[in-house]
């Protein structure tokens, strides 16, 4: 474990999370407000710098590199939840030796899912176990994570880049959505694990099925599962779980939430937190074209396709050559290149006729179809849910969000409802959706953690604020950070 030192060397008192977590909350969002606006223009001057103290070993991983970690054919899945596979990985901080107590490695697994076709499907992650303990109520409880759009290549992966495997961090690749494994380090100095998922086809054989709401959902849920198998034969006991992801992270949380009680009751699930949760894949994809992220309706053409065999002969028939080039390439890229290469395009540049994907999606029955059975809201969450939606989210359309808050509601769920606080950033608001990452983490994060410890939405916070923003000012955001139950070592010195 690392160890806080002072001058000398000698260990330093730690004072609060809101003095530790607050700094590198605060850190990540003059990331993403800053870095993010330099890394859309001309591909980044920030590229190829560095942030922090991550102690690199290996080059970034790069698009077709081979890891035999990751290949499926030597496996036979059998139940969902088991483990198929762990490899010890080294694990890198940010801020060095005066960050977060975090662990020097952490297990790389490889689990099993059921996909959304029934089939039984190798997936990989990580789980990082604590270095400091739980000093809730019961055993230690577990916090699964899904970070945003990643990509659709294997090198992609959240497992494959930092801050596993002595990786350049995020600055130094471009990869800037793998900040978000900030979010690792923050739950691991509240003595919870952490459990990262892939999600299917992401780093194994296969492509990854972007935004399929049963696939992301079980994937999920199914790590949960994987890390108590993991737990278990250690000797160990497994405690409560909970739900954590922002945009398509967000989108995989709410999906798991509504789908445990059926496909997991088993999971003592405890809480979601689902910030810019894609709910209404339209209405998103929609609110998409032409913007930095317009790459990312790739991802989900293709998706659909490996779901959905039966739309090939409508997409051979109706996107241009340049249409289906763009396909190809998106399905090799992480997201900093799709907004490189193709940010600001629009889909009628790829549709025959000069169409837009809306356009074609409502021409054919088939197409509609698929994109409705994604639509997240169908079914009841049995726990308490924080959803944060942007008014100024120019990627994830703000009003979707709120819908499928009010939708959860009007089922009987706690549903606690925020608009994000930030002000519009950038000429058009093009930075809010990666900002609120952060943002919005500073009232998730803490709604997690209170959850573990028996603390549920306060009395007259659910099923309201759909109209305001009360209670999510940047005053608010302190004070839920500083009403975390406080875990080892944080207000004393470390031995």
């Amino acid at each position: 474990m690392r160890r806080f030192t002072g001058q000398a060397g000698r260990p330093r008192v730690r004072a609060s999370f809101l003095a530790v977590g607050g700094a590198a909350l605060s850190a990540a969002i003059s990331l993403c407000a800053v870095a993010a606006p330099v890394a859309h223009a001309e591909g980044s001057s920030l590229k190829g710098s560095s942030v922090g103290s991550s102690v690199v070993t290996r080059p970034v991983v790069a698009p077709g590199e081979v890891d035999p970690f990751y290949d499926t054919s030597t496996v036979t899945p059998v139940r969902e939840g088991e483990i198929l596979r762990t490899q010890q990985a080294s694990y890198s901080g940010i801020f060095g030796d005066a960050a977060l107590a975090l662990p020097d490695s952490v297990d790389k697994i490889m689990y099993t899912t059921r996909d959304a076709s029934g089939a039984l499907t190798p997936v990989t992650g990580y789980v990082l176990e604590p270095a400091v303990p739980w000093r809730g109520e019961g055993e230690r409880p577990t916090v699964v994570i899904v970070r945003g759009t990643v990509g659709q290549g294997d090198h992609c992966a959240p497992s494959r880049n930092w801050p596993l495997d002595g990786q350049p961090d995020p600055v130094n690749t471009g990869r800037f959505v793998n900040l978000e494994g900030l979010y690792d380090m923050v739950f691991a100095d509240q003595g919870i694990r952490v459990v990262v998922t892939d999600l299917v086809g992401m780093g194994t054989q296969g492509t990854h099925t972007y935004m399929n709401r049963d696939d992301q959902a079980h994937a999920m849920l199914d790590a949960a599962r994987a890390a108590r198998t993991l737990v278990e034969s250690r000797g160990g006991r497994f405690g409560q779980v909970g739900l954590y992801g922002h945009s398509q992270g967000g989108g995989a949380s709410a999906a798991a939430a509504e789908a445990q009680p059926t496909y997991a009751p088993d999971i003592n699930l405890a809480a979601a937190y689902a910030s810019a949760p894609p709910a209404d894949l339209d209405e998103v994809q929609r609110n998409i074209d032409g913007s930095d992220l317009v790459g990312a309706i790739g991802f989900t053409i293709n998706g659909l396709l490996a779901r959905y065999p039966s739309l090939a002969p409508i997409i051979e028939a109706n996107v241009t050559p340049e249409g289906k080039d763009v396909l190809t390439r998106v399905s090799q890229m992480c997201t900093n290149d799709i907004m490189e290469e193709f940010g600001f395009q629009n889909t009628r540049q790829w549709i025959t006729g000069e169409r837009s994907l809306t356009e074609l999606t409502r021409a054919f029955p088939e197409t509609k179809a698929a994109m409705d059975d994604q639509v997240i809201g169908t079914g009841r969450p049995r726990v308490p849910v924080m959803i944060v939606s942007g008014p100024y989210d120019r990627n994830v359309a703000y009003g979707q969000a709120k819908h499928l808050a009010q939708t959860w509601c009007a089922k009987g769920v706690d549903v606690v409802y925020r608009d994000d606080f930030l002000p519009e950033l950038g000429a058009l608001g093009e930075y809010n959706h990666v900002a609120q990452a952060v943002s919005g983490g500073s009232f998730g994060i803490p709604f997690i953690v209170n959850a573990f410890y028996g603390r549920g939405p306060a009395a007259g916070t659910t099923c309201t604020n759909f109209n305001g923003n009360t209670g999510s000012s940047v005053a608010d955001s302190s004070s839920a950070l500083s009403s975390m139950p406080l875990s080892s070592g944080l207000m004393s010195s470390m031995p």
